[in-house]
């Protein structure tokens, strides 16, 4: 893989507009039929189809979670162009428990036509709620 992947500056400038409370670039980016999807065992777990969706979920993200830091680390590309996957530093206090929250997250991004179809984030760790 010598020539640059052209998704990486769509996944830019997707986390760039999620940090930015950019509605507008995130529905411009996210193919008709995106999904993100959350695993079980997670207080935030499901499928949020759509633009909307994802928007939804960053309200129930910042509900569960008082964040510190959530930061991406560094891309990984594949030989297929439409899938990459992105480290992720989370440092948070869930707001249940008042208990601090530490996980590194991978993200596995697919891509069509230049928009992103879908996301799966996979945690190190998940929340104690006891």
């Amino acid at each position: 893989m010598t020539a640059a992947n052209p998704n990486l500056a769509v996944q830019d400038r997707f986390v760039a507009a999620v940090f930015a409370g950019d509605s507008a670039t995130l529905h411009e980016l996210a193919a008709p039929d995106f999904v993100l999807l959350e695993g079980s065992g997670l207080p935030f777990a499901g499928d949020f189809p759509g633009a909307d969706g994802f928007l939804r979920f960053l309200g129930i993200f910042a509900e569960v979670f008082d964040i510190e830091v959530l930061a991406p680390v560094r891309s990984f590309q594949s030989d297929d162009p439409d899938v990459l996957a992105t480290e992720f530093e989370l440092r948070a206090v869930d707001r249940a428990t008042g208990k601090p929250f530490e996980s590194s997250l991978i993200e596995v991004w697919t891509f069509r036509e230049g928009k992103v179809a879908s996301i799966k984030p996979h945690y190190f760790n998940v929340p104690d709620r006891s």
